[in-house]
């Protein structure tokens, strides 16, 4: 294969297009792909778009460099190339690798991430173990295969092995005879840094990418929509004034990109920190129906995570447990998510086992660490109805960080104000600082009931006399209405109905139950 000569991959794809053969033209284009990609985009991607299916059945790279491969692929026809070894043997060694890597990317934009880190696994293999000089070179592919590896770790949401793949590509970037190569990479690791919550080092990062020269057709599109995502993920992290024009510039929610899942964390971060949970849930619900979503892709543990948000903060509480239930095994975003519903639907222990799950990820990044910290403290408060000294200074050594001014409107009003009664004058002036002008919610106030309310209270179910709970239970009438009054007192109200309300919303019987 030709992969280092762009002026005579021109010439060839001409003479072939000139020919009218639909299998010249594919034999030719294949042979030339790298050089055409990198040089000649808008000619081979022209000449591809005229030949018909049987022949691109045959070349699956081509196949997937078709205009309408990737809209079809989000839709109604996935595309999911498979190499027989039989296949396989009668390739050049050069043509292998990109059929591998196609199989990367087709699986990627179909949504099943899982067999697309299979074949990530398999070019990192193929990469480390068979020597190809033209691979090798300075003008070879070898940075945009690893460039491509981490773009697939990244959507997976796994942002660590993302930032090491990008790190040699980048590298190999720099030496590479592409002009656009370290560019367009930069805007992957800006992106990478994003999603962990390491604000300076995306915004440093995106500065260096900008400072480049503009990318080449090949890469224009997805190398503004990469950086534009990263520079709203800053924006809403932060709060900033700029955040209108930051969402602005995100790609539309049926966008063919890759970075459509976190474009959509950017705009419901940003719809929620306004307090629009209705507009956040319309937002995931178009995004959703617009590609597909499995398990294992980041885009999954996206949609969990901002549908569990959305809801507990719409009030559906119900509904938010049944998708954390759905979504249980998502990722870090979701497993936060279900920490904020557990805490606000008082189950407390299932907080505390979530909590005990994140604090063991060693890949966790800034921003998760530090919403963990938060929601410890909630935690906390919430048991006790107290908060140590230190658990107050971690969370002030949290929150005065400006890059993550939305995580601080997570706390309730009440966190708030306890971490101020603990912290020193001088600590305390840079505490409100950091919290001024956000709103806080107010959590409730969740009564503790003794053993025998708790009993009468699910007893209220099934029962509609105190005649009948007091047979059930073997006690005198006086016992059951003596517990109903204190019981109907803890919950502010005075008649059954009631009182199974506020308690299911509060969610005591279910925590009864499961006891």
């Amino acid at each position: 294969m030709n992969l280092n000569d762009p002026d005579k991959a021109k010439d060839d794809l001409r003479r072939a297009v000139e020919s009218g053969d639909s299998d010249t033209i594919a034999r030719v284009a294949m042979f030339n792909i790298w050089p055409l990609l990198m040089s000649h985009t808008e000619q081979v991607i022209s000449a591809i778009a005229l030949l018909p299916s049987s022949v691109l059945e045959h070349y699956p790279v081509l196949r997937l460099m078709h205009p309408m491969t990737a809209v079809l692929a989000r839709t109604t026809r996935s595309f999911k190339p498979a190499m027989y070894t039989e296949h396989a043997r009668s390739m050049r060694p050069e043509e292998v690798d990109f059929v591998i890597l196609t199989q990367m990317i087709a699986f990627r934009t179909s949504g099943d991430i899982e067999a697309a880190l299979l074949y990530a696994k398999r070019l990192e293999d193929r990469i480390r173990n068979v020597r190809i000089e033209s691979r090798d070179r300075l003008d070879g592919p070898l940075w945009y295969f690893h460039h491509q590896i981490g773009a697939t770790f990244l959507a997976a949401g796994d942002s660590r092995r993302a930032l090491l793949e990008l790190a040699t590509a980048r590298q190999l970037g720099k030496l590479s005879a592409q002009a656009d190569a370290e560019r367009v990479v930069l805007g992957r690791v800006a992106l990478a840094h994003a999603l962990r919550g390491a604000m300076g080092d995306a915004e440093r990062t995106l500065a260096e990418a900008r400072a480049l020269p503009p990318p080449t057709p090949a890469h224009v599109s997805a190398s503004i929509s990469t950086e534009h995502t990263a520079a709203a993920f800053i924006a809403v992290d932060r709060m900033a004034e700029n955040l209108d024009e930051a969402l602005g510039e995100l790609a539309p929610y049926d966008s063919l990109d890759l970075t459509w899942p976190f474009v959509l964390l950017v705009r419901t971060r940003a719809l929620l920190s306004r307090q629009q949970p209705e507009d956040a849930l319309e937002t995931i619900r178009l995004a959703r129906d617009s590609h597909p979503v499995h398990e294992g892709s980041f885009a999954f543990d996206v949609v969990g995570a901002s549908s569990i948000t959305a809801m507990v903060e719409t009030g559906d509480l119900a509904s938010a447990r049944r998708v954390a239930e759905e979504f249980s095994d998502a990722g870090v975003l979701t497993r936060l998510a279900t920490v904020r519903l557990s805490l606000r639907d008082g189950k407390l222990d299932n907080a505390a086992s979530h909590l005990g799950l994140l604090a063991r990820d060693q890949a966790l990044g800034p921003a998760q660490r530090a919403e963990c910290v938060l929601l410890s403290g909630w935690l906390e408060l919430a048991r006790i109805d107290d908060l140590d000294r230190e658990t107050a200074v971690q969370i002030h050594r949290v929150v005065r960080r400006p890059e993550i001014r939305r995580l601080v409107t997570i706390m309730p009003r009440q966190l708030v104000d306890r971490v101020r009664d603990r912290l020193s004058a001088e600590a305390v002036a840079e505490f409100d600082v950091a919290v001024g002008g956000l709103a806080h919610f107010e959590m409730d106030e969740r009564p503790v009931l003794t053993a025998g309310e708790l009993r009468v209270l699910n007893a209220l179910l099934d029962h509609h006399s105190t005649a009948a709970m007091a047979s059930t239970f073997h006690v005198s009438p006086n016992t059951i209405k003596s517990q109903l009054r204190s019981l109907y007192r803890k919950l502010d109200c005075s008649t059954r109905g009631d009182a199974l309300r506020i308690a299911t919303r509060m969610n005591l019987l279910v925590s009864e139950v499961s006891a």
